[in-house]
């Protein structure tokens, strides 16, 4: 039988019970409300892995801290606001909806709904949708939204432009799966090329070039024409509104992703000053369009935005700058930028808080292959709103897809797809069998994803003690949230003080542990 399944039928009947309500809907009800008595309840739940999934912890109240020693404190400022929630999830690309639909119906639901529904599962609530195929696809030959026929050379109208991959792929119907278990999920998309007539080399996918008097280092030669700025934008609002056509909103779409990356599979280089106005002409778009998405630039590694100790860094916050040819000002670039993307690849992840300080703009992870709950915490206290997972479900030999550190033009991607293989991600899938497995950071992980929820924000609080870490979070609705973890083997006391609110808490060791409880009549939240 499967493992999770296996795991959570031990559990006894009244941690059933809990995990039932321990949803946002269900939970936000018993956090508010109780007994009459001194303070405000606590809940709250902890996860080791899926033998101890989301279990309920003992209720607590606030101003009920019977003092003496902990093993940690945890202080947090109402007023010290930082950034919003945006969510923690994974990719939708092509290798990882071709396993899922490679289990049988009933497993496939019962998959989904484990990663994703806020109430029986994980909570899992931002997804990364691919405009055309990434590096990741089990299907040659890769395909952007408007490849020409033969004989037609350029499509400036996108008169071709068509999701019918997508919907073929199961792509659409994975995020309609998503929806039903959890209708609160949401989809922001990226693009790692645009469609290959728009290109200097005319193919979609990337096409390196050694640097001049270099034998290792590499650019890429694919980039984007200065004449389709103007018409890629147009491709991206386009994808936006055949998505809405089947109830599907992306709420944001990034630059693009990772330009100037130098790979063979699908990838594109757009110089700063293509940027600045590839940022303006999509923003100009959308308002023609009426279309409120939002748009994050960058979407490449802390180290490719700005590193101080490094004259080979891209230095990509440059897109805030005026351009020296005075066509673009740096104000302007600001105004269309919603948010800055990261990657955690190379660099270091401080960049995150100095781009939100320096810039005032939201910081987002889109994409990682970081499965430790520790670093979703580091990241979130790093400014982050959200954490999106890449690539996060392969068949049980680590296959199904396209990728390749090689840099070679005339790479045999066929060779390519029997040699490389990505094992031990969050979801494996059996195709013999056609059911699936999960790992054990899932439970963990849902312990952020099943609490908070867009639009809760986070609070400065006191950094980690004695091996607990913490993020504290004021939620829209007039509470608090508090997510700890714990990285030592034996149970931690631990003081939580938020405002007037004071109480005492024993996280299990080895563990993550949320807890949730409304503000106190004395303080309101500005």
């Amino acid at each position: 039988m499967r493992r999770h399944l296996t795991a959570l039928a031990a559990v006894a009947t009244m941690t059933l019970s809990a995990l039932v309500g321990a949803g946002p809907a269900a939970h936000a009800d018993r956090a508010a409300g109780g007994p009459p008595g001194p303070g405000r309840i606590v809940t709250g739940t902890y996860s080791t892995g899926a033998a101890r999934a989301w279990l309920p912890l003992p209720e607590v109240r606030t101003g009920t801290d019977p003092g003496g020693p902990v093993t940690a404190t945890v202080v947090a400022d109402p007023d010290a606001v930082r950034q919003q929630y945006a969510g923690v999830g994974f990719s939708l690309d092509e290798t990882s909806v071709s396993n899922l639909w490679k289990l049988t119906p009933a497993e496939r639901e019962e998959a989904v709904r484990l990663l994703v529904d806020p109430v029986h599962g994980a909570g899992l609530d931002r997804f990364r949708l691919t405009i055309g195929s990434p590096d990741l696809i089990e299907h040659l030959p890769f395909w952007s939204e408007d490849d020409l026929p033969a004989g037609v050379t350029e499509d400036f109208g996108l008169t071709y432009f068509s999701i019918r991959r997508d919907i073929d792929l199961h792509i659409i119907d994975t995020v309609k799966l998503i929806q039903r278990y959890n209708p609160h999920a949401t989809f922001f998309a990226s693009a790692w090329s645009a469609p290959a007539w728009m290109k200097t080399n005319n193919r979609f996918t990337g096409q390196v070039a050694l640097k001049p008097g270099s034998s290792t280092d590499y650019y890429q030669a694919g980039k984007l024409r200065d004449d389709c700025i103007g018409v890629f934008a147009r491709y991206y609002v386009k994808f936006v509104q055949a998505y809405a056509r089947h109830g599907i909103r992306v709420d944001a779409l990034t630059l693009l992703n990772e330009p100037g990356m130098d790979v063979v599979y699908p990838a594109m280089d757009i110089s700063v000053a293509q940027q600045q106005k590839l940022a303006l002409a999509i923003k100009r778009e959308f308002r023609a369009a009426r279309l409120n998405t939002r748009l994050y630039v960058h979407d490449f590694n802390f180290w490719d935005w700005r590193d101080p100790h490094s004259e080979a860094t891209k230095n990509y916050h440059r897109i805030f700058d005026d351009a020296p040819d005075g066509s673009v000002t740096g104000e302007q670039v600001r105004e269309a930028a919603d948010a800055i993307a990261f990657h955690p690849y190379w660099g270091d992840p401080r960049v995150m808080r100095d781009a939100y300080e320096q810039t005032g703009k939201p910081v987002q992870l889109t994409e990682t292959s970081d499965l430790s709950p520790s670093t979703i915490l580091d990241d979130f206290r790093l400014d982050a709103g959200s954490y999106i997972l890449w690539a996060q479900t392969t068949d049980q030999d680590g296959g199904t897809l396209h990728w390749t550190p090689a840099r070679d033009n005339d790479v045999d991607w066929d060779q390519v797809a029997a040699t490389t293989k990505w094992r031990d991600r969050l979801v494996t899938v059996n195709t013999a069998t056609r059911d699936f497995t999960v790992r054990d950071e899932l439970y963990p992980i849902g312990q952020f994803a099943k609490y908070l929820s867009p639009g809760d924000v986070r609070l400065e609080s006191s950094a980690a003690e004695h091996g607990i870490g913490n993020v504290v979070y004021r939620t829209k609705n007039g509470g608090f949230v508090a997510v700890l973890g714990n990285s030592t083997h034996t149970d931690g006391k631990v003081r939580i003080t938020v405002a007037d609110q004071t109480f005492v808490v024993t996280v299990p060791a080895d563990s993550f542990a949320t807890y949730r409880w409304r503000s106190g009549p004395g303080h309101r939240p500005r």
